[in-house]
């Protein structure tokens, strides 16, 4: 009974930690994009319609890079998704703790306890490696 308690947590240790390498081993390799990009610069042709369409003036300028959306939107919004999500992983490590100290003993909140944490533990670990890869693909020079 023992034995198979340890190597459940045993799993579960082998899991976050080869989670942990996956996670690496792709910021690495995303990193080593940056040498094979090449400078080509793209041009925007302008929407079906110009102006008379809503939301065709959006993209008034002549390259990507000077876009509404690709220089204000998308990074306005990938920035504050992230720290929502940063946020929420921390509430929920806080509530599992919180689970986990009021357990007393409790086989059932223990557990539930356990996976509220670990849980959180591995929602954090994807949304800081989304927070490196994010940050590595937007410190690319695209021109």
């Amino acid at each position: 009974m023992l034995f198979r308690k340890n190597l459940k947590k045993m799993k579960k240790i082998k899991f976050i930690i080869v989670t942990i390498l996956i996670a690496f081993i792709s910021i690495t390799a995303v990193s080593s994009v940056d040498a094979a990009v090449t400078s080509k610069e793209t041009n925007l042709t302008p929407p079906v319609g110009g102006d008379i369409l809503p939301g065709g003036g959006v993209l008034n300028t002549d390259t990507i890079q000077e876009s509404f959306v690709f220089s204000k939107l998308i990074p306005f919004v990938i920035t504050y998704s992230i720290r929502l999500a940063i946020g929420l992983s921390v509430i929920a490590l806080i509530i599992g703790g919180y689970q986990y100290l009021t357990a007393y003993g409790d086989e059932e909140k223990h557990k539930n306890a356990q996976k509220t944490i670990t849980y959180a533990v591995i929602g954090l670990i994807i949304v800081l490696t989304a927070f490196g890869i994010v940050k590595i693909i937007t410190s690319l020079q695209i021109t």
